[in-house]
């Protein structure tokens, strides 16, 4: 689904079309769910999350509110979904639980040096929880840092500095 194909989808989705917004929630109903599921602790949890933040952009789109971007908007309103589902449990830190499947072969931190899954999801977890989501947004997720500074509300320069500092940090136990 192209850019433009896609905004003619959010368009259609806009007016009512509910067949229009299923082609939306197709494309993006797993990779919504494994960044949910990669900060809580079980499936069932990650499912409702996932389902309530694509029930919370369709109810938003019903209001007549517009979107610009589909991609980022669903990312962040799962990300505060993630937030409030911690904020009731009064638990600060996020845990980190990856499929081994999601994770890339290989994540080049040092042009000389790769990481194999294994290593990478302990060097991960070592991360601060702003640095490691930011970094599975753009090296496993593959988001760019304007679509990451969306997701995350922060600006793109502030964005590029945790990831710089992330793998500053990563490349100590490398």
């Amino acid at each position: 689904m192209s850019i433009d194909n896609e905004k003619l989808i959010l368009f259609k989705a806009s007016r009512g079309d509910s067949e229009a917004y299923g082609e939306l929630f197709d494309k993006y109903s797993k990779p919504i769910y494994r960044f949910i599921y990669f900060k809580v602790a079980t499936e069932e949890i990650a499912e409702d999350l996932a389902s309530q933040a694509f029930l919370k952009v369709w109810e938003y789109i019903l209001e007549g509110k517009k979107i610009k971007q589909f991609k980022p908007f669903i990312y962040r309103t799962a990300r505060n979904l993630i937030i409030d589902y911690y904020r009731t449990r009064e638990k600060e830190e996020l845990p980190l639980i990856y499929d081994s499947e999601d994770i890339p072969d290989q994540l080049k931190i040092d042009p000389d040096k790769e990481i194999d899954k294994q290593n990478l999801e302990r060097l991960i977890a070592s991360l601060k929880s702003d640095q490691r989501e930011i970094i599975v947004l753009r090296y496993i997720e593959g988001f760019s840092i304007k679509e990451i500074s969306k997701i995350v509300d922060k600006s793109s320069g502030n964005v590029r500095v945790i990831i710089h500092r992330a793998i500053k940090e990563l490349q100590k136990f490398t």
